[in-house]
């Protein structure tokens, strides 16, 4: 995921990128409004941290013209100004958020991650919700997490998946399951399937896969 920080105050710059790269976050360092501008209209990144007193200019300007220009990427006004009018004015401009320095990085780190899950949720998207945290996209063909990525799966675990979504909350048959992902009239045997469904659960543990004994599978 990448992340565009805009902080003109260097350590605290520094310690952000030290909090967010523990967490897998691509980070794009910015001291000043110019040099954010110019990169924010060419470059696409996930989420901005934005400071709202910089050098050169003032954050919630830096957001009105991004706004302005229909770029959408959440906002986190990351700042010292505590008023409620610093507040209304963040969220006016376009902010998605708005937290007081000085922080605690769990805190900050929950927030970016609630902005990425809100903007990947809208109803406007394709997506199909597995759980609270998986997504099938039909159109591509994958499964995607709730931070947009997409999880890696072999061709017959993706197969095994969908066979269970399709019927989710009801038993897939062992029957279906051979027919579907070898062919009809072929039996390749449950250890077969087992390992697929034992993959499955592995690389995405998030999944609630029932064993029906003698029966089959069953997405809960």
């Amino acid at each position: 995921m990448k992340l565009a920080l805009i902080e003109d105050d260097l350590i605290l710059s520094d310690t952000i990128n030290d909090i967010l790269r523990g967490e897998n976050f691509d980070i794009f360092p910015f001291f000043s409004f110019d040099s954010a501008q110019d990169f924010l209209f060419e470059n696409h990144v996930d989420i901005i941290i934005l400071d709202i007193n910089l050098p050169d200019g003032n954050g919630f300007d830096l957001a009105k013209s991004l706004r302005s220009l229909k770029i959408g990427t959440p906002i986190l006004f990351l700042t010292s100004e505590k008023s409620p009018q610093s507040v209304a004015l963040g969220f006016e401009s376009g902010g998605d958020d708005y937290l007081k320095k000085p922080f605690e990085p769990t805190e900050l780190v929950a927030r970016i991650k609630n902005l990425i899950r809100r903007s990947f949720l809208p109803q406007r998207s394709p997506h199909i919700a597995i759980n609270d945290t998986l997504f099938f996209d039909p159109i591509k063909e994958c499964i995607i997490n709730v931070f947009g990525e997409i999880m890696a799966l072999h061709t017959k675990e993706l197969e095994t998946l969908k066979l269970l979504l399709a019927k989710k909350g009801k038993i897939v048959t062992y029957d279906e399951f051979f027919t579907t992902l070898w062919g009809y009239g072929n039996d390749p045997g449950l250890d077969a399937l087992r390992a697929h469904i034992k993959n499955l659960r592995k690389a995405l543990p998030t999944l609630e896969i029932e064993t029906i004994r003698s029966l089959g599978y069953r997405l809960a």
